[in-house]
C-alpha cells in the first residue's frame, strides 16, 4: 500500500503553545485510520492542516506519488486536489432537497444558485442516484434535508463531499448524536468507502472505533504516542494513563 498523504516533521504553535510538535505520520491508499486522544491531543489541528485551514510553522505535508507539498496551498487548492473535509455538524442547505444538495455539490458544477436551474445531464443524473444508493438516502431524494434525522444529515454531507470524488476524506468525530442504528449503519459506510478512498476519522466514542476495525493513531500533546488495532492501543500503559483511564 503506497502513501497518500505523509505528514513530515509538523509543528504549530498559537501563542506559545504547541498544538503540533514535530509530527511525522502519514496514511495510505485506500486506508481507514482513526485519530483518537485527549482534548488538546491535536487532532483537530492535524486535520487544519491537512486541509490548509491552518498553516504550519515547519515540517512538510506531501500529497500523493508525486509528493505535491500542500502546505503552501489554500484550502481551495487542496479540496481541488481531492481532499474533502466533514466537519462534526452537518453544513447542508436545510431548505433544498437531498437531491439537490447532491446537485449542488457534483463536481464541475456552477455556484449554488446556477446548479439549482441547470439541467443535468443522463451522466450527473446516475451519479446523484449513485451517491444517494452509498449514503441510504435513495427514498429520500425529494425530502427537505432540514427534516433529516441527525445521521442522515451526516450522511448527507458525506455524499456531498463523496459528489467530488476525493481521495481523501476527514471526518470528525461522525457518531456524535447518532443513535445506536446510526452509528452501526455510519461503521458501514466508512468501511465500504475505504475500499476506494482514504479516510481519517477523528472520533471519541470507542466502541464506534472498534466498530470500525482499523487502524487507530493515539496522538498526545501534538505527536503520536502509539499506533496499532484498537487492542495494541488500548494494552499501552501510557495511552491508558493519558486518555483511556481518564
Amino acid at each position: 500500500m503506497n502513501d497518500l498523504l505523509e505528514v513530515r516533521n509538523i509543528s504549530v504553535s498559537f501563542d506559545g503553545f504547541k498544538a503540533i510538535n514535530s509530527l511525522s505520520w502519514s496514511i495510505g491508499y485506500p486506508e481507514l485510520r482513526a485519530i483518537i486522544g485527549p482534548n488538546g491531543a491535536g487532532k483537530t489541528t492535524l486535520m487544519d492542516i491537512i486541509s490548509g485551514k491552518t498553516k504550519a510553522d515547519s515540517g512538510k505535508v506531501l500529497w500523493d506519488e508525486v509528493a505535491i507539498p500542500l502546505t503552501q496551498k489554500s484550502e481551495y487548492q487542496i479540496a481541488k486536489l481531492g481532499i474533502g473535509r466533514k466537519f462534526q455538524r452537518p453544513t447542508i442547505f436545510e431548505e433544498q432537497s437531498v437531491e439537490e444538495n447532491i446537485i449542488v455539490s457534483l463536481k464541475n458544477n456552477r455556484g449554488f444558485f446556477a446548479a439549482l436551474t441547470y439541467k443535468y445531464t443522463d451522466q450527473e443524473k446516475f451519479r446523484v442516484g449513485e451517491i444517494a444508493s452509498t449514503i441510504k438516502l435513495t427514498s429520500l431524494l425529494s425530502k427537505k434535508a432540514g427534516e433529516l434525522s441527525h445521521g442522515q444529515k451526516q450522511w448527507l454531507e458525506i455524499g456531498m463531499l463523496l459528489s467530488q470524488d476525493p481521495k481523501l476524506l476527514l471526518i470528525d468525530e461522525p457518531a456524535a448524536g447518532m443513535t445506536t442504528k446510526e452509528r452501526n449503519m455510519t461503521v458501514q459506510l466508512l468501511r465500504d468507502l475505504s475500499k476506494t478512498k482514504s479516510i481519517i476519522v477523528v472520533e471519541h466514542d470507542m466502541e464506534f472505533i472498534r466498530n470500525l476495525g482499523c487502524r487507530v493513531t493515539v496522538l498526545h500533546e501534538g505527536s503520536v504516542l502509539a499506533e496499532g488495532s484498537i487492542d495494541h492501543v488500548s494494552k499501552n500503559k501510557e495511552v491508558v494513563e493519558v486518555y483511556l483511564g481518564r
